[in-house]
């Protein structure tokens, strides 16, 4: 396994984007709900960790999942107060 060095919560938030985005595509390019389900899982898991670290953008459109799918924590970041 390949050792990966970040060197700040920017970079470590930056790769988790990506990986949102990957499996948002997987997602969208799976059939088998078994593969859904975990993927779904992942991708809210990490979201909340990224909202813990201070994470307070929209994501893209691409590495968004439907709405119904994404955790409600996402949502409150964009409440008016």
């Amino acid at each position: 396994m390949q050792h990966i060095s970040i060197e700040t919560d920017a970079q470590l938030l930056d790769a988790l984007e990506t990986r949102l985005g990957r499996l948002a595509a997987k997602w969208r390019g799976t059939d088998d709900p078994q593969e859904e389900l975990v993927l779904v899982r992942q991708y809210q898991a990490i979201l909340r960790c990224m909202i813990e670290m201070g994470y307070r953008e929209s994501l893209d459109a691409d590495a968004e999942l439907p709405d119904k799918l994404l955790p409600q924590e996402y949502f409150d970041l964009f409440k008016s107060s």
